[in-house]
């Protein structure tokens, strides 16, 4: 028979955030490189310049910040509060970036 053990618990935890934390980062990878893709594509169509690009990459380096901001709120204990942060933050990311291609491609 097993009996409860809190080391084992809070460790099995940290390794399902660490996997959700993935899942999250392939997620919004997928929509900032789908939005490279479409900023690629406005820019030689509509002849913009380079800076177009900078809501993407700020995207792209912003958020392994907040995955690691987030990771230590995980550990100070504050779970569900990081849970509910990194979800928020992505849909944030996401809209955002769809956002900024609605306003580039503005006909």
């Amino acid at each position: 028979m097993k009996y409860y053990n809190d080391k084992d618990n809070n460790t099995a935890a940290k390794v399902m955030f660490m996997v959700f934390q993935i899942f999250m980062l392939l997620i919004v990878y997928g929509f900032i490189y789908s939005a490279l893709i479409a900023v690629k594509l406005a820019i030689s169509e509509y002849g913009l310049i380079w800076l177009t690009y900078l809501p993407e990459i700020l995207a792209l380096i912003g958020f392994p910040v907040i995955l690691y901001k987030t990771r230590r709120m995980f550990e100070k204990e504050k779970r569900v509060r990081a849970i509910g942060y990194v979800m928020g933050w992505s849909a944030l990311i996401i809209v955002m970036l769809y956002m900024h291609l609605s306003q580039i491609v503005k006909t």
